[in-house]
Formats: C-alpha cells, structure tokens, sequence
C-alpha cells in the first residue's frame, strides 16, 4: 500500500508538462536557520515546526505545540524575508500553518517618462530630406514601413529618455504565501503529510493569487536512518493576475536521505544530509545539472549536536557554501532554539538568516 501511494503521487508530479519557468522561486528560499545553515539538506531530517516547509510528513514526529520565526535580507538589504510558523498535536494528527513574505522594496515606475522619438538611428527628421544625416530608413508607417521605430509613439531600444525625477513614482512589490499543513503517523516508522497552500503576489499596480498543493512522506526505518521525499506544487500551483494573464509553478520533486551518528565520547550527534531538488521548466544554465526539461540542484549538509545544546552546522546549497550555528536552551520551563545561518554567494553579497523557535 506504501509503495503504491508513493508512485502514484510521483506520477501526478511528474504529470504536468508546462508552466511558467521561476514562477514560484520565491517559494524555494527556505524556512529556519536550522535548516538553512545545513544547506537546506532536510527533507529527512525534519523533525521540528519548520518541517511543514520542508517535508510536512516530518510535522508527525514533533510533540505539542512548537512555534518559530525568522527573518533575512538579501542583497544587501534591498529584499527581506519573513517567515513564521506554527504546529500544535491534535490525537494522532499534527497540524500546522507556515506564512512566508518576501518584500521587494521599493520599486522604480518609470512608465510616466518621456522620450525622443528618434527611431532606432537617433535622428529627428523626415527619412531622406530631413536633418542631415539622417538614416534615411527608419520612418514609421502602418503600410508602407510597419516595421520603423520613428514617430510610432512608442519607446523603443536606442531611443533618448528624458530623465524626470518629478515623473518617476515609487510602488511596492511583495510576495505571499500561507501554507496549511497535516501529517500522521501510519506506523512507527511511516508518515505521510500535506500542505494547502495559498498564495499571493503583488507587483506595483498589478495582483495575483494562486493555490497549490504539496504531499510529503517519511520513512524512519531506525533512529540513524532516514528517507524522505516532498512533491511541492504536486498538481500545478495556478496563479492568477488582475490583468488576465495566468501562470503555473511546475512541480518540483525534493527527495533526500539523512543519517545520525552518535559521538558517545564527546555527548554529542552528527546529522548528515543529502538532498536531491528535481524539477521540470527547462532550467538549462540556471540548475547544477540539466537534462532537457528536467534538471536537478544538490543539497549537502551536516549537524553536530553537542550535549543536546550547541550546534555547528556547514553546508552546501546549490554549490554555494553554507555554515550555521545553534543554541538550545530551557527558558522559563520552555524549549528554546536560537539559530544563524550563513549562506555565500560568488556573485550577490553573502545572506544571513536568524531565526527563534520554542516549544510549549
């Protein structure tokens, strides 16, 4: 029964062929500096509040009610990242809710500029009799030159702009996202999980809103072993715009492995993480490796646990280096983790995520 629940909701991710390539990659920016510090190596390792992101069948094996926040920015401060979380056991069930918002800033709405419309050689004037030095082939006409760029009251490529400070407004743009998750144990060492989620994008003057759906299985053989697998998106997540337009997030197929080894003579606990992210828009230059429409980005990263206090974590995300580090803690009677998470980049400025979580 296992086996077959498992290839039928590979086949449904597998399923759909097209969408709009980066349509959700503000949904792929992780949850937890925990996590993160391991590289986002945690689809078999989640085992707290962040892994109704992650793997929402790892929500089965926490305890309670759990809660966690954390915040990033990016490029130098120009993005910021927010995420928060929550689960709580009801019977044998867990259930969570997870918000996600990526805020953009502030952004230029240069649509109001002016520009002179010169044509693609730069020159005011009549093709041929006009200003000397005109082109002499440039001149638009709907039907005898519909392909000239002069005088068709549009801006195009080579074309003076008129830079106005007083014409420039300044717009918003964010992106949401509340996921709604289950899981339940099937056995001790089975469980499944899913996510509900709903989404919402904001892009100056224009909107949209989508939903989508995950599913999520764990398998935990031993106390050292695990596999885990996420299908995010697993149907499509159908986005809506306020202008007509629509598109769909593809799904992606996160499956990895962990293993914990236990350090008896230093009290302590190595995790060890692999992860696999497979997905199908045609990332040829963009993913690690490519095949076609299918490509795949590789997670790697480790956890030493030390006296069930501090934890030192490195990392690898997509080739780019990772380290974290972690402090568990009793506060006022209650479980509390603080966590930091570093993430480098040969190209954009180096990421740090911080994140709090507490159990009660």
């Amino acid at each position: 029964m296992k086996t077959r629940t498992a290839f039928f909701l590979v086949l449904l991710c597998f399923g759909s062929s097209y969408g709009a390539k980066y349509a959700g990659e503000f949904m792929y920016v992780g949850a937890g500096a925990r996590a993160l510090g391991m590289g986002g190596a945690f689809v078999a390792v989640s085992d707290d509040v962040t892994a109704g992101y992650w793997n929402p069948a790892g929500l089965a094996g926490t305890v309670g009610q759990n809660a966690a926040f954390m915040h990033s920015e990016r490029f130098g401060g120009l993005i910021t990242y927010d995420y928060l979380a929550y689960s709580r056991s009801v019977g044998s069930d867990v259930l969570g809710a997870s918000f996600f918002r990526t805020d953009l800033g502030r952004i230029a709405n240069t649509n109001d500029l002016q520009w002179h419309d010169t044509g693609s050689d730069g020159v005011f004037g009549e093709d041929g009799t006009g200003v000397p030095g005109d082109a002499g082939n440039d001149d638009y006409c709907p039907n005898t030159n519909p392909n000239g760029t002069e005088g068709n009251g549009q801006w195009d490529p080579g074309e003076e702009i008129i830079y106005d400070e007083g014409r420039i407004t300044w717009q918003s743009a964010a992106d949401n996202a509340l996921y709604l998750s289950w899981s339940r144990p099937l056995s001790s060492n089975f469980s499944l999980g899913a996510n509900v989620k709903m989404v919402y994008r904001q892009l100056m003057d224009y909107s949209a809103w989508g939903l989508g759906l995950d599913a999520g299985l764990m398998w935990r053989p031993t106390n050292s072993f695990s596999l885990g697998m996420n299908l995010q998106d697993i149907t499509g997540t159908h986005l809506f715009w306020n202008n007509g337009h629509s598109e769909t997030v593809n799904p992606t197929a996160k499956i990895g492995t962990a293993f914990s080894i236990p350090i008896h003579k230093f009290s302590s606990l190595l995790t060890i993480g692999l992860d696999g992210d497979f997905r199908f828009e045609g990332r040829e230059y963009s993913a690690q490796y490519s095949k076609g429409a299918v490509s795949l980005d590789t997670r790697v990263g480790s956890e030493l646990l030390i006296r069930e206090t501090v934890a030192i974590r490195m990392g690898s995300s997509e080739g780019n280096m990772t380290a974290g580090l972690g402090l568990r803690i009793g506060l006022f009677g209650r479980p509390v983790s603080l966590d930091y998470a570093w993430l480098g980049h040969d190209d954009l400025d180096n990421t740090h995520r911080f994140s709090v979580g507490v159990g009660f």
